[in-house]
């Protein structure tokens, strides 16, 4: 039973091992997606200071022509402008694209952070009770460990006993021999005393 708990112990470090470092690369990726991230939001920052210098560009530009060209101006700079906002667009779609999948992965790592506390929470009690177990199985053993030195003491006295009892079988026997050789005697001595009186 200890050797499966010992095992099974085994396998869960095992388990939390993989776990750990499946968040470490799940991390790496993590910052390799964060450094993107910042990439392109300092992109987004970039073509949004460049539109900011192109229409400054066109407004100085148009200024300088006059008034006869503006027409001509006004219709380059909606033409430039709605160019910027459909770039402006395309890159805030890619930003909160980016924003989202940050959130998406922040969100996976506190789960999964959360089903590490809670495994390593499942394993400190699984430890916890590994030790109840052994804490009584070490009570049973010298409680076992009690009970045969009583035994062994009974054992002791019973062959004592069985000594005791061979001994005084052997003096009985003794008795009995001595009880049969003086009851032979007394039979010759009775015989001698019978013959003596018949004859």
């Amino acid at each position: 039973m200890l050797e499966d708990n010992k095992s099974a112990r085994r396998d869960d470090n095992l388990k939390n091992s993989l776990k750990i470092h499946q968040l470490t690369e799940e991390k790496r990726n993590l910052d390799a997606n964060y450094d993107k991230l910042v990439e392109d939001v300092n992109q987004l920052l970039n073509a949004q200071e460049e539109r900011v210098m192109d229409l400054s560009y066109l407004k100085d530009k148009v200024n300088a022509h006059g008034a006869e060209s503006s027409s001509v101006a006004v219709a380059v700079m909606k033409t430039e402008i709605e160019k910027k906002e459909t770039e402006t667009m395309k890159l805030k779609g890619k930003y909160l694209v980016l924003m989202n999948l940050a959130e998406a992965q922040g969100r996976v790592i506190r789960n999964q952070k959360a089903n590490h506390l809670k495994e390593k929470e499942k394993v400190s009690e699984e430890n916890h009770n590994l030790k109840v177990q052994v804490d009584k199985l070490t009570n049973s053993e010298e409680k076992l460990n009690d009970d045969i030195v009583v035994l062994n003491l009974h054992i002791d006295g019973l062959k004592k006993g069985i000594v005791n009892l061979i001994k005084r079988r052997d003096e009985l026997k003794l008795q009995i021999a001595d009880q049969f050789k003086a009851m032979e005697k007394n039979q010759e001595k009775l015989k001698m005393i019978r013959d003596i009186l018949d004859g």
